[in-house]
């Protein structure tokens, strides 16, 4: 299959040289543009090549549009994310501003690069009118070809079509949401949201409203009610990263959601009933 391109629109070399590499590694072909102007189109070969554009901090909302147009006349349909993070400009909202799909904070992160690049993916085959897999593309963010990496894709695709709940056992660092998001990109929930949430990383005392959510009034400082993890996610997977370090009193709670599939938000008594795939790390 031959690589994808990528293009990057960005006025810092050094940022976008990173990002090149990046995207090497996982075996695309990034095209980089310090800026759409001139004769930028020379070279660049056929539009519907291109997977997506990243386009780097544009300055003013004026030169944003400007930039959005151009690729507009380059690609009617090529997914657009923004870097930088932050609301998209009023201007983004014409010239093709319904294909800026998302804002990425500075610095990238792996996780939301690959969760990007699936994003266009299944946003170009839509446009397309096609409802085909790429399974080879998902696979790109699980980098080797040892008998080990083959043995976890080979899984991936085996638990992916399941629907079953997964814990996935693992080193820090040895990629378990890598892991969980293929799983969830091979499922049939791949289009609908992959809520993330690191249980180790948040107080006790804040876990349950955020995995539930709360209503207003429900403790000190809850001006306004809140949808949780749960909610956001419904229909899509949740990954519930460092399992281990919930508190054993909310694995009792969270025992309850996975066997009958409701819960309530915290100060309310009105029962939610969910659709949501756990998928858990440790």
């Amino acid at each position: 299959m031959a690589e994808q391109k990528v293009l990057i629109v960005d006025r810092d070399p050094e940022r976008a040289t990173r990002f090149q590499a990046v995207l090497e590694f996982m075996d695309y072909e990034p095209v980089f543009l310090t800026e759409c102007s001139g004769r930028w189109r020379d070279g660049l070969g056929e539009s519907d090549a291109y997977l997506a554009a990243f386009l780097g901090p544009c300055g003013t909302g004026g030169e944003l549009q400007r930039v959005l147009k151009e690729l507009a006349e380059f690609d009617l349909h090529v997914p657009i994310f923004l870097l930088g993070g932050g609301a998209p400009p009023p201007a983004a909202s014409g010239n093709g501003g319904s294909r800026v799909l998302g804002n990425l904070d500075l610095p990238l992160k792996y996780a939301h690069l690959t969760s990007a690049l699936h994003q266009a993916q299944v946003y170009r085959d839509n446009q397309c009118g096609q409802e085909q897999r790429r399974p080879v593309e998902l696979f790109r963010s699980l980098v080797g070809n040892s008998r080990s990496v083959q043995a976890v894709r080979q899984l991936v695709r085996q638990v992916a079509e399941t629907g079953a709940s997964v814990l996935i056992l693992g080193e820090t660092g040895t990629g378990k949401e890598v892991v969980a998001r293929n799983i969830h990109y091979y499922s049939t929930r791949r289009d609908r949201p992959f809520v993330p949430i690191n249980c180790g990383a948040i107080p006790s005392e804040l876990l349950e409203s955020e995995l539930f959510g709360h209503e207003k009034g429900a403790f000190t400082g809850a001006i306004s009610s809140r949808q949780g993890r749960f909610e956001l996610a419904e229909g899509g997977t949740l990954f519930l990263d460092e399992i281990g370090d919930m508190p054993l009193a909310m694995q009792v709670k969270l025992l309850r959601v996975l066997q009958e599939k409701t819960f309530e938000r915290v100060g309310s008594n009105k029962t939610i009933t969910t659709d949501v795939r756990i998928i858990a790390a440790t």
